[in-house]
């Protein structure tokens, strides 16, 4: 099993970054997670000239997948059938 992880800032950019992938990808999803987190950063105001504290939220989506291979020929035994048997 594989994981493959989206981050953002924006919840629509993740999103679409997430629906993009499915759609280029040919996985089968075992498991999806989201997870939130309040980000701060401090930064120089353009207006006052001011330090003033930033607030945002970060978003990162993790979806657990496995490829989908080509279905073989054999039985459920691993065996590969032959025309003449029942």
């Amino acid at each position: 099993m594989k994981v493959k992880t989206f981050l953002g800032s924006d919840a629509e950019e993740v999103d679409n970054q997430v629906n993009a992938w499915l759609a280029k990808s040919k996985v089968h999803v075992r498991r999806t997670s989201t997870a939130f987190k309040r980000l701060r950063d401090k930064g120089r105001d353009a207006l006052t000239g001011r330090t003033q504290a930033r607030y945002g939220v970060g978003i990162a989506i993790s979806i657990w997948y496995e490829p989908i291979t080509p279905q073989s020929k054999s039985g459920w035994s691993g065996k590969t059938r032959s025309k003449g048997a029942s």
